[in-house]
């Protein structure tokens, strides 16, 4: 017996009560989240600016390790500058203009503890694919419109284990979507150019962020 406990002992081991890692318990979560819509500046200066955004998401376990996540989100009021593009300087400022955004996408979200928490915390890195649209369909002053877009993105997200059916999370989203501007927003670059983009693409792809904190209530526990 002697012999035998050195062996056991040299072990490298946590005790099951004293062990950071738990089971994941739900199967299904749906997250009511609250965030900050981030733009990337465009070269146009004419997209929208930073604004408060609320979100749902539907969240569904297809292994131990990766889940099925369908996001839909809305941004009540995003300031935007209209530029007319027949001027140039100060005078080509017509003013700012609040639109609406509705964004959405599904991703596939993979758990780097697996289905465990590590101290209560579940690291998920995500992918995926979606759009987003403004509300309002109609042209500036410019004859520009932000419009529809297709939308990728990819992000990193916590999850805090509560060890009941409500949970928090933690979300961090970085979106990349095509602007499309009006043929009179080019210009050549040259010195005398007063072009809004001057010789800056008319379709250039912008990466974009959203920052989000949610409540998660889980499912089939």
């Amino acid at each position: 017996a002697l012999f035998l406990s050195a062996p056991l002992g040299a072990q490298v081991g946590y005790p099951p009560s004293q062990s950071p890692y738990e089971d994941l318990l739900g199967k299904q979560a749906i997250t009511y989240g609250v965030g900050l819509f981030v733009p990337g500046g465009d070269p146009a200066g004419v997209g929208p600016g930073n604004a408060i955004m609320v979100s749902g998401r539907y969240e569904l376990k297809l292994t131990n390790a990766l889940w099925l996540n369908a996001k839909l989100g809305y941004v009540p009021s995003a300031i935007r500058t209209v530029k007319d593009p027949l001027f140039s300087d100060a005078l080509r400022i017509d003013g700012a203009k609040i639109d609406q955004y509705v964004i959405g996408d599904a991703s596939f979200g993979v758990n780097l503890t697996g289905n465990k928490s590590w101290k209560r915390i579940v690291p998920q890195v995500h992918f995926g694919l979606g759009f987003i649209s403004t509300v309002a369909e109609d042209y500036d002053l410019g004859a520009y419109r932000f419009g529809s877009k297709l939308q990728v993105n990819y992000g990193v997200s916590a999850r805090l284990v509560t060890r009941s059916a409500w949970e928090l999370q933690a979300d961090l989203t970085h979106m990349f979507w095509k602007y499309k501007y009006p043929g009179d927003y080019a210009g050549d670059g040259s010195t005398t150019d007063e072009s809004i983009l001057g010789n800056h693409s008319t379709s250039p792809w912008k990466g974009n962020a959203i920052v989000t904190i949610g409540v998660s209530r889980y499912f089939f526990r």
